[in-house]
This record gives C-alpha cells, sequence and structure tokens, in this order.
C-alpha cells in the first residue's frame, strides 16, 4: 500500500508541474508573440520581478498581516453564528422550518448586491469590511454544520434516550462528535471563500490590504503586479487550506 501511495504521489506530482510549466510555457509564448498589449498581458519575467519586489520590499507581507486578520475575525465570527444556527438546524426540524426561510435563500444571493447595504449600515471603515466577509462565509457554513448533524447515526441515538441520556448529553456525546470531522471539512470550503471575498472587501475605501495592493496596481496600470499579487494571494490561500486539512488529520481522523 505504501509503494502504491507513493507511486500515485510521484505520478500526481509529475502531472501538478507538467499543467503549471505548461501554462507558463503559453503564456510566455503568448506574451511574446505580442497578441495582448503588455498592460493586458505582461511576461512571465516581468511578473517574476515583480513578485520579488512585493516580497523583498515588505508590502506584500505588510497587506497579508492586514487581511489575514480580516478573515480570521469574520471566520471566528462566522464559525459561531454557523454552530449555534446549523446545530440546532439539524436536529430538529422545527428549527430548520423556522430558520430555512431566512438562511438558505441569502446563500443564493451574490454578495457583491449586499455591499451598498452593508455601507449604508456600518460605514466604509473596518467593521464594514469584517461583516462583508462574514456575511459571504456564514451562509454557507450554516447548511455544512446542519448536514453534518443530520448524518449522525440514528441507532446511536435511538441507544442513548433508551439509557435515559437528556438532549443535551447527546448533543455533546453523539452529534458533535460524529459532526466534527465533517464540520471542519465545512471549515476548510469557507476559507477558500474567504480569500476569494476579501480582495473585494478591500477594494472599498481600503488604505491597506491584499485588495488594495492589487487595486492601486491596476488604477496605475501596472499589470505585472497585479498578476503579481493575483499568484501570491494563490499561494497564501492554497498554502491556508493545505495547512487546515493538516489540523483535520491530525486532530480529526475519524
Amino acid at each position: 500500500m505504501n509503494q502504491g501511495g507513493n507511486k500515485f504521489f510521484n505520478l500526481r506530482l509529475v502531472l501538478n508541474l507538467t499543467t503549471i510549466i505548461t501554462v507558463v510555457v503559453i503564456w510566455y509564448l503568448v506574451a511574446r508573440a505580442h497578441f495582448f498589449p503588455k498592460i493586458f498581458l505582461p511576461t512571465p519575467q516581468d511578473t517574476l520581478s515583480s513578485l520579488w519586489q512585493l516580497l523583498a520590499s515588505g508590502k506584500f507581507f505588510n497587506a497579508l498581516a492586514i487581511s489575514f486578520l480580516r478573515i480570521i475575525g469574520a471566520t471566528i465570527l462566522a464559525v459561531t453564528v454557523g454552530v449555534l444556527i446549523g446545530v440546532p438546524m439539524g436536529i430538529s426540524k422545527i428549527a430548520e422550518a423556522l430558520l430555512g426561510p431566512i438562511t438558505q435563500p441569502i446563500r443564493y444571493l451574490p454578495i457583491t448586491a449586499l455591499l451598498p447595504l452593508l455601507i449604508l449600515w456600518f460605514g466604509i471603515g473596518e467593521t464594514m469590511k469584517v461583516i462583508f466577509l462574514f456575511t459571504g462565509i456564514v451562509f454557507y457554513f450554516i447548511p455544512l454544520v446542519a448536514n453534518a448533524i443530520r448524518t449522525a447515526p440514528l441507532e446511536y441515538i435511538d441507544v442513548a434516550r433508551g439509557l435515559g441520556a437528556t438532549e443535551k448529553q447527546i448533543v455533546k456525546k453523539i452529534y458533535w462528535p460524529h459532526a466534527l470531522p465533517q464540520i471542519f471539512d465545512g471549515l476548510i470550503v469557507v476559507n477558500g471563500i474567504g480569500w476569494t471575498y476579501v480582495i473585494l472587501a478591500e477594494i472599498v475605501n481600503a488604505r491597506n490590504g491584499l485588495g488594495y495592493l492589487i487595486n492601486i496596481a491596476g488604477r496605475l496600470q501596472k499589470s505585472d503586479e497585479v498578476f503579481a499579487g493575483l499568484i501570491l494571494i494563490a499561494l497564501v490561500a492554497i498554502a491556508s487550506d493545505r495547512f487546515l486539512h493538516f489540523i483535520k488529520k491530525r486532530y480529526f481522523f475519524w
């Protein structure tokens, strides 16, 4: 099994590198052929140079720290609210009937459509940015929590009730332990959503953050910096995703 797993890992690594190299080569050829003006499609060399400048100057790390704190704040708030709402919805059909008509439709609304309303309610400062991220995350997280709770084996619940366990004990000893790995999977999903929405959140009156960094580069028509910023954001998002997968495998393996 280990040899088979190592072979698959090696094959996957080769295929991943092949895809990346192919994309970079095509990018290089298209940019060098001048099918598009340089302002629209910078060369890989220019992008790499801008990427190094962003790292060496420290601008990227400063922006990353600010964006990361915004995502963390919004995620903690979303997980708290998501669990408080999602657990009752997963356990009780009455709670689902009461809360579903509110939580489910909002999930299908484009988050950008709520931006003017959030600005009206919370202004254009830091609070609005965190609430914007929270809104974009929480309504995806709630159904994930509810679905995870619903997968708890009914026979375990029936046995626990037969032995005289209270509903609180059933939630603590059966529902929650069983659902926790799937809830953590939901956290991994909303982490990716948070990195997607943070760019939008930081376009509105932002003076720092990754979105601000890319927005300024776009206004100055520095497409190589825009490409470099997007690549760095993608790498950070992937790294955070891998880290969360590692945490799940280490602590929520059942």
